[in-house]
């Protein structure tokens, strides 16, 4: 009992989310091995979640471990700095909102969660990843013909407006056109042939937790960050496991437009289209990254942005959204180029340890023997904690946990272990 005890403090005094046993240690992340235990060492292999067998504890959360022949050091303390993301939000302030989350950990950030922006094009994508939906329940047929009419002609974003009266698409033709052209006139006939579906899209957004009240009406939706962040997450988890139509949606978003004008655009993307010649895509981006980005933007009066998968070493999602045009390009590349070195920095290869926690004890190897000899250990941490949703929210709750008591343990790994809490980095000033 005495060594699983420390074993269990082990676990919270390096601030990590991770379930200690004996010498072994469940890390729900990817992680690297290095040579020596210090960041600037060579690497021996980069490893998704698992549980590691603990050969030799080091200093400052070091713990010597092998793995497939790969062995090498492991740092434990992965905390991610939030006063880090702090010092970069909160100056700009209340018209730009910015939900960041590393799909591998579930770490997430939220800047400005609750301010409601009028969604524009990004209602395309909630509303695609709703039509497949119903094509995976057999309630709407990926291949059946639609014909173009007058009817579905609608101005702004899009190539079909230019096209011919009577034109014959397919359900997934219309899907492929209003993700990566973000056209309009075929939005319009997605949402005609998904209005009477027996799964209703109100119902949709009820079972993935999003918000019905942002909802006006047919075609249009106001969005949140905290709102956006959901959707691009199912839209994750979609494209990303097993289904029928999924790699279709994945597609679609890693190759839409990116232009200077919402009615120059042009797709020479799959599904035999080809280009349809309508003006130039001059490759003005948004979210700026070196990796792949699946993604959809939204461009209208009042409304500018963008929400995408970033597929970096370690996945992140961001959604960035404004109520400015003029000169949001550049604050946009300024987000998302700063996102992308932080989540390298804190999730793919740390470069320095993260600033010590403040508490009444020391947080070194000393800890651990005091923890030893006095049967117990008791600490003030900083957390971060879900809400009632299940969401990680950008807040720090301190709490005095005595571990004393082993008969506590169990709980205690109920309540916070296995609850995706995150302990912050940054002392406090």
């Amino acid at each position: 009992m005495k060594k699983l005890l420390v074993a269990f403090l082990t676990v919270l005094l390096l601030c990590v989310p991770v379930f200690a046993q004996q010498d072994a240690v469940y890390i729900p992340r990817s992680f690297t091995i290095y040579e020596a235990a210090c960041f600037s060492s060579a690497t021996t292999g980069r490893f998704t979640a698992q549980n590691i067998e603990i050969i030799e504890y080091g200093e400052e959360s070091w713990v010597l471990t092998e793995i497939n022949g790969s062995r090498g050091w492991v740092n434990l303390r992965h905390a991610p700095a939030l006063c880090v993301l702090d010092e970069f939000f909160t100056p700009l302030g209340n018209n730009i909102s910015v939900f960041y989350k590393n799909i591998e950990t579930g770490f997430t950030h939220i800047h400005n969660p609750e301010r409601v922006f009028f969604g524009a094009s990004l209602s395309k994508s909630n509303h695609a990843l709703y039509t497949f939906q119903l094509a995976e329940r057999g309630l709407l047929d990926m291949y059946e013909i639609h014909t173009y009419s007058s009817r579905d002609e609608w101005g702004g974003t899009g190539v079909l407006r230019f096209g011919p009266v009577g034109r014959e698409l397919t359900t997934r033709d219309l899907l492929g056109y209003s993700m990566r052209e973000s056209d309009n006139a075929a939005f319009r006939m997605l949402v005609r042939l998904t209005t009477n579906a027996e799964y209703s899209y109100r119902q949709f957004v009820t079972d993935i937790g999003a918000e019905t009240r942002f909802i006006r009406d047919t075609y249009a939706q106001n969005t949140s960050a905290r709102d956006a962040g959901i959707f691009m997450t199912e839209i994750f988890n979609y494209i990303e496991n097993p289904s029928m139509f999924g790699h279709y949606l994945k597609d679609d978003m890693l190759n839409t437009a990116q232009t200077s004008h919402p009615h120059f655009t042009r797709w020479e993307g799959s599904n035999g289209m080809g280009d349809n010649g309508v003006g130039t895509d001059v490759n003005i981006h948004m979210i700026q990254t070196d990796y792949p980005l699946a993604r959809k933007y939204g461009w209208s009066g009042g409304a500018f942005h963008d929400a995408g998968i970033i597929y970096a070493p370690s996945p992140y999602i961001l959604v960035i959204l404004s109520n400015r045009e003029r000169g949001a390009h550049d604050l946009f590349g300024q987000i998302s180029r700063f996102v992308q070195e932080f989540n390298h920095d804190t999730f793919v290869s740390p470069t320095v340890l993260n600033a010590p926690l403040k508490g009444p004890e020391p947080y070194d190897g000393s800890a651990l023997r005091l923890a030893e000899r006095r049967g117990g250990f008791r600490l003030t941490v900083p957390f971060f904690a879900e809400d009632e949703y299940g969401n990680n929210e950008v807040q720090t709750v301190f709490r005095q946990v005595n571990f004393s008591e082993s008969a506590k343990i169990n709980d205690i790994t109920q309540k916070i272990l296995f609850k995706n809490i995150f302990f912050r980095g940054c002392a406090d000033k």
